[in-house]
């Protein structure tokens, strides 16, 4: 990675829109649309994401949402192509609920557009465990049905460690139970980044779909798809946590009196029954999972200084915690 792969380049959109439009024209069969039938809207992520942001436009025909594009602003991002490639591997119907590639383009890549709001704008606000649950169980469940969408791999406790070895250069942490867990840990196909803002939650449905396979592996560790999802969603549930310190938040999601150790545990519980593992081993994937964010971050230049990782990982290593009062889930 060097310095002119990581700078920045401007994107025309209005020239994607014409390439989006035709790609859908020629992709349909579809005669000449007018100027004023087309409507575009064009957004790059607010983030902490400084080195290879994404911008996206989103094409629109006859007030109809056609294609999604997914466009690079830095002169290199191998990620993308690596997306589209996986995207366009999966057999229908899609796991997770993928977008459905289109088109490459630009640099980057079209596909279907998904509807609804992200996960975190779904649970703002919600303040009660029941409430929280109903939006969070289809992401769950979800992540079951990739868990489970292929034959099961026959595991031992050196290829899980060979697989974990793909994420972070020292798999294991001298500590029993994180160790244990991940000696043990079901191998499947994982997304590798199913943070709650890579979900998609229809209101009209009660559906979830997941966005963003870049980090997908055909055979991964799978259960910190899971941890990834539900213990990131306290950053919704406690948005206190930016003044108060992810310590402060760490209490709150673990030993602590508030409810959103109800729903962990009631998600935990759920994904292990369908997948056949244990709640607690589940959880217990919690360093590992922080220890590939970390690094998966820190490999494209990004700070990890302001994120919860580290002092989750850290005080999970010290003392494993106990979740709405129990140890072992």
């Amino acid at each position: 990675m060097t310095a002119a792969d990581l700078a920045e380049r401007t994107v025309d959109t209005d020239e994607i829109t014409q390439l989006m439009l035709a790609a859908h024209r020629e992709r349909t069969g579809q005669g000449e649309v007018s100027p004023e039938r087309v409507h575009t809207s064009t957004w790059t992520p607010a983030s902490a994401r400084k080195v290879r942001r994404r911008t996206f436009v989103r094409l629109d025909i006859d007030g109809e949402a056609v294609a999604v594009a997914k466009i690079p602003l830095s002169h290199s991002d191998p990620k993308l192509a690596g997306e589209l490639e996986v995207l366009r591997s999966f057999q229908p119907p899609s796991p997770l609920g993928c977008p459905a590639p289109l088109d490459a383009l630009g640099g980057g890549f079209t596909m279907s557009y998904l509807p609804g709001v992200d996960l975190p704008t779904a649970v703002a606000g919600v303040d009660t465990p029941d409430g929280l649950w109903q939006v969070l169980r289809p992401a769950v469940d979800r992540v079951v049905e990739l868990h489970r969408s292929h034959p099961a791999v026959s595991s031992t406790p050196e290829l899980a460690l060979e697989t974990a070895a793909h994420y972070v250069r020292t798999p294991e942490f001298g500590v029993q139970q994180a160790d244990e867990a991940l000696r043990t840990a079901l191998l499947a196909p994982t997304h590798g980044d199913l943070g709650p803002w890579n979900v998609r939650c229809d209101p009209r449905d009660g559906t979830a779909r997941v966005l963003d396979f870049e980090d997908y592996r055909a055979t991964g560790i799978a259960a910190m798809d899971v941890v990834n999802l539900l213990i990131t969603t306290a950053l919704a549930v406690f948005p206190d946590y930016q003044e108060r310190g992810f310590d402060w938040l760490y209490d709150q999601v673990f030993d602590g009196e508030h409810w959103f150790g109800s729903v962990l545990a009631r998600g935990l519980d759920h994904y292990a029954a369908h997948t056949g593992q244990r709640p607690g081993r589940v959880l217990d994937l919690l360093p590992f999972t922080c220890q590939w964010l970390i690094e998966r971050i820190e490999a494209e230049g990004r700070d990890t200084s302001r994120l919860f990782y580290r002092p989750f990982r850290e005080r999970y290593l010290e003392r494993r915690p106990t979740v709405n009062g129990r140890i072992h889930v």
